[in-house]
């Protein structure tokens, strides 16, 4: 109820923020009317009174906070919050979440390079007998860092914008796989292998493709599996498609950059290897291979300084490239409020370049 990136718990703070001043006006206006007996104890409600006004001020800076963390991402969890690192990826949740027509499972996968669960969308008509032999192309959406597949379904509206583009017939069904991209929080690995650290890259790639394969009517990897991440979730799929082009067949980068970087969060990723460095970087694998039949989208608000710059970059290198695609949107930061609205458009272009068969 109380999780940090919840709808219940801003709720109660806006709903506590409005309530309080309300309460505490009625009293102090009861209180001072003319011919009002004095009570005792006057000054002590003289304070209780204050302190509601207190409280509601707390609680409607809350709410502000909890609003921004949702659409920022900035804290995916009170560990987070507090600096509390945990032993794996955090556990997930498929409770209260809007599936649309479809429903949403928490699977465990225990793998090599990790353990950990993962959120798992299933399509409309998934459960039909009718269905039982048929095997469904796979989108592994990735989120941003730190975040949470939850927040992630929350923030791009998943289940219910996935369920209207196949109802609709804008697509052929498909699954929708969302594991956490931090895999020994709280730090960012950038969906890379860290020597001697831990083993994101493996996870994603290997543990959790695996699993979805194993563990439900999925394709084996290969063209119908494609890649879509938002912020850091976006290098990683840019990158990760280049990197394997015989496990994914296309990627959507959504408000991601095409090359790494390196602050207190991410800690020393490369161990002092350029050439390390070079692999996980999306321009220097393009420089190096194209995209070896991989189909990129990339998209990028032109007011994004943190994407912009760096997918301009990318874009620049395949001009003329068939299969690397740029949306944009003229206005607008880092932040959903652009890119929310672009999610019909992305499941319609993994349709268009054959990603759902």
């Amino acid at each position: 109820m109380f999780d940090l990136t919840g709808r219940p718990l801003f709720v109660i703070a806006v709903l506590g923020a409005i309530a309080l001043p309300v309460v505490a006006a009625v009293l102090w206006t009861r209180a001072s009317r003319p011919g009002a007996t004095p009570r005792p104890h006057q000054r002590l409600r003289a304070v209780g009174r204050l302190l509601a006004l207190f409280l509601a001020q707390a609680l409607a800076c809350l709410a502000l906070f909890l609003h921004v963390n949702n659409v920022f991402g900035f804290y995916a969890s009170w560990d987070d919050l507090l600096g509390i690192g945990g032993q794996g990826p955090a556990r997930v949740s498929a409770q209260g979440l809007d599936a649309g027509q479809g429903r949403f499972q928490a699977f465990p996968i225990r793998g090599a390079a990790a353990r950990g669960d993962v959120l798992v969308w299933l399509p409309p008509g998934y459960d039909d007998p009718a269905n039982a032999q048929v095997r469904y192309p796979v989108v592994m959406f990735l989120p941003g860092v730190p975040s949470t597949p939850a927040n992630l379904n929350r923030q791009f509206d998943v289940g219910a914008q996935a369920s209207k583009a196949i109802l609709s017939g804008t697509v052929k069904p498909f699954i929708v796989v969302m594991p956490p991209a931090i895999i020994a929080p709280p730090r960012d690995t950038e969906c890379m292998d860290v020597p001697r650290g831990p083993q994101a890259e493996s996870w994603l790639v290997r543990d959790v493709v695996d699993g979805i394969v194993r563990g439900y009517r999925a394709v084996e990897p290969g063209p119908q599996w494609s890649l879509m991440g938002w912020s850091t979730g976006g290098i990683c799929s840019t990158k990760i498609a280049l990197r394997f082009p015989t496990r994914f067949g296309a990627a959507v980068s959504i408000g991601g950059d095409s090359e790494p970087y390196i602050d207190n969060t991410t800690g020393d990723l490369f161990g002092g290897s350029q050439q390390l460095r070079n692999e996980n970087t999306a321009t220097w694998l393009y420089k190096q291979h194209k995209t070896r039949g991989v189909k990129l989208l990339l998209i990028a608000g032109k007011q994004d300084r943190s994407s912009w710059p760096s997918t301009q970059k990318l874009v620049n290198l395949a001009k003329g490239d068939p299969n690397v695609s740029l949306l944009t949107f003229p206005t607008g930061g880092h932040n959903l409020n652009g890119y929310r609205p672009l999610v019909p458009q992305m499941f319609a272009w993994l349709q268009r370049v054959r990603a759902f068969g």
